[in-house]
């Protein structure tokens, strides 16, 4: 039997990632955790909200560092979960207990590394960082759909099988479902598409 639900948002997740960009005003460098992302060929495309700093940061030719988080980070990730780089505190973000934060990085314990194709940093604990520049943005009743173009993509080598292939061994991407940090630790099988490496 199948009970049709009911529910204002229903999000059953997806990969935790933290986007950097420069704040426009002063430019310094900004966290925002997002995990609504997808890729296809050399672009990925995200959902943000538009009161989010990270969203006020960009418009088309901006660019964006997306650090794909894995499984040893969450708890820092959590300590600046209810932050923001916006001075402006919304009324919604006020009463669900976010903060004003202008340091996200000491505050999570990140370490910058300076961007290789664009201006926005990359985060050290990240073991996968995409460097785009954005093309496209499309703006809804309170979020955005941006569309990304991938620069450059940095691989620490840990997970590295070669030049070419993660090694999915040593790979333990972050998981953010039903808003639970969980990771993907049990391969149950392989697609006929799959070109990394698995012993």
């Amino acid at each position: 039997m199948f009970k049709k639900m009911e529910k204002d948002s229903f999000y059953y997740g997806f990969p935790v990632v933290l986007m950097t960009t420069k704040d426009t005003e002063n430019n310094k460098d900004n966290i925002t955790v997002i995990s609504s992302t997808w890729t296809l060929g050399k672009s990925i495309v995200i959902g943000l909200g538009l009161a989010n700093k990270g969203y006020l940061n960009l418009q088309v030719g901006s660019e964006a560092t997306f650090n794909v988080a894995d499984a040893t980070i969450w708890e820092n990730i959590e300590r600046i979960a209810k932050t923001t780089g916006n001075f402006n505190l919304p009324d919604f973000k006020k009463q669900v207990g976010y903060e004003y934060c202008t340091d996200k990085f000491s505050l999570g314990g990140f370490t910058k590394m300076a961007g290789k194709e664009v201006q926005s940093v990359r985060i050290q604990e990240c073991p996968i960082q995409i460097e785009t520049s954005i093309t496209e943005l499309s703006i809804r009743s309170d979020f955005a759909i941006i569309e990304c173009e991938i620069k450059g993509i940095f691989v620490d080598e840990k997970i590295l099988y070669d030049d070419s292939h993660i090694d999915v061994n040593n790979w333990s991407p972050l998981i953010y479902k039903f808003r639970e940090y969980t990771t993907a630790n049990q391969s149950l099988g392989t697609n006929f598409r799959f070109q990394e490496f698995k012993d």
